[in-house]
């Protein structure tokens, strides 16, 4: 090598060295302060997309196994509700068994009524107070009026040849589901009935603008609405509505939905998501055909106070008709129990499968974390060797440094 004074290679060596000595040096700090051997892209660009890929797959994992407890804690108050409702259900059979014992009187037999209007209110009551997070889950949606099977009623019958009388509405907000039937029970009665529930009423004159004939037990309303103010007499308005063709009222049943639960982290994937149904379990309006038996035979019973809806008369019934009744009661609750009973069956399976999907996502969830550790986490045994390697590096290059900028003195000798 050349002696000369403008250029130091022996220096210029040094200071790389003593440079790359510092950068691995602050590297090695970095990681070991961060925990993270990719701190910047620069460390590894590959293995930051990889590393970010997984971070995202796993905090999906996370929230979907949130979405799997937060589902079964759904299900479990809807079951406890509807385990509750079951109870209720039980003691009615029970009420329908003494309620058809010939040993009571009447009055005995309407303390039993009173008792199942009670217990119906309060069925109910869990139908429309039974909810999570806001979601009602036991009584969602309200009666609707079929229009195709109410054959227009509302504008083609006629209460005179006059048509200054029509129905204007009909209200069936608080009836249970079904087709029901208008007929003529006399000169000024109508009679409407589903079936299973009927109920006779006496229908007055009506003058004016407006008149209504009241289903009270049934809950349904047919509004009237005069267009001339002239008065319409009860057996005219009777005839009109009895025996016309259209003389059907239908009321369709609640939709419930169903409520959809991410359980996966991938929205597209098939098996990923779960869907819980609601139920509707009011008797007004219930989904189930046996609990709207139940409720419109027990509203009936308490409205006449003596199960007049099997006798055209008012007056008590005798033992053949309350048995009968009774009986009738038995049958649909029966067939109430066990529509719950299917109901909770399937929730409890719903509640099992998700038992096992939570237990599956969340090792899911633990594995990658230990997949992206693999990537992302400084390796501290290797990284403390690192450490003291760049520390022992950093001292040989800065002495190194020092001798190097000492060499060209040697070239003073030269010049004495």
């Amino acid at each position: 090598m050349s002696a000369v004074i403008n250029t130091n290679l022996a220096s210029l060596f040094a200071q790389n060295s003593l440079n790359n000595a510092q950068s691995n040096l602050a590297t090695s700090v970095q990681r070991l302060s961060s925990g993270l051997r990719i701190n910047s892209a620069k460390d590894d660009a590959s293995g930051l997309s990889i590393a970010q890929t997984m971070a995202g797959h796993i905090k999906s994992l996370d929230q979907a196994a949130l979405n799997a407890q937060q589902a079964v804690n759904l299900a479990q108050t809807a079951d406890t509700s509807l385990s509750t409702v079951q109870d209720i259900l039980l003691r009615m059979q029970q009420l329908s068994v003494e309620g058809a014992n010939g040993s009571l009187s009447n009055t005995q037999r309407g303390a039993i009524v009173t008792e199942l209007g009670s217990l119906n209110t309060q069925i109910n009551s869990f139908a429309a107070g039974t909810t999570y997070n806001g979601i009602t889950l036991l009584g969602s949606g309200t009666a609707t009026q079929d229009t195709s099977a109410l054959n227009s009623l509302t504008t083609s019958v006629q209460i005179d040849s006059n048509a200054s009388e029509t129905i204007s509405s009909i209200n069936i907000s608080s009836a249970a589901a079904g087709t029901y039937t208008l007929s003529s029970t006399g000169a000024s009665s109508l009679t409407l009935g589903n079936g299973f529930a009927t109920q006779t009423v006496s229908v007055a004159e009506v003058g004016g603008i407006t008149g209504a004939i009241s289903f009270s037990s049934l809950g349904i309303t047919i509004n009237l609405s005069n267009t001339t103010g002239a008065t319409e007499s009860g057996s005219s308005i009777v005839d009109s509505l009895a025996t016309t063709t259209n003389n059907v009222i239908a009321v369709a049943g609640p939709s419930t939905s169903s409520l959809s639960f991410q359980i996966g982290a991938s929205p597209t994937a098939s098996g990923d998501s779960i869907s819980i149904s609601e139920y509707n379990v009011s008797t007004q309006s219930g989904s189930y055909g046996s609990l709207n038996k139940v409720g419109s035979l027990i509203a009936n019973t308490v409205d006449t106070n003596s199960l007049g809806y099997l006798s055209t008369t008012t007056t008590p019934v005798n033992d053949s008709d309350w048995k009968s009744a009774f009986n009738t009661l038995n049958q649909n609750v029966t067939s109430a129990i066990n529509d719950i009973s299917s109901a909770r069956a399937t929730l409890g399976a719903t509640m099992n499968q998700l038992g096992f999907v939570n237990t599956t996502v969340q090792a899911q969830s633990a594995n990658e974390q230990a997949a992206r550790s693999t990537v992302v986490d400084t390796n501290f045994s290797a990284e403390t060797a690192n450490l003291t390697k760049g520390q022992i590096m950093q001292q040989a290059a800065t002495a190194m440094l020092a001798q190097a900028n000492q060499m060209p003195n040697v070239i003073l000798s030269l010049l004495k």
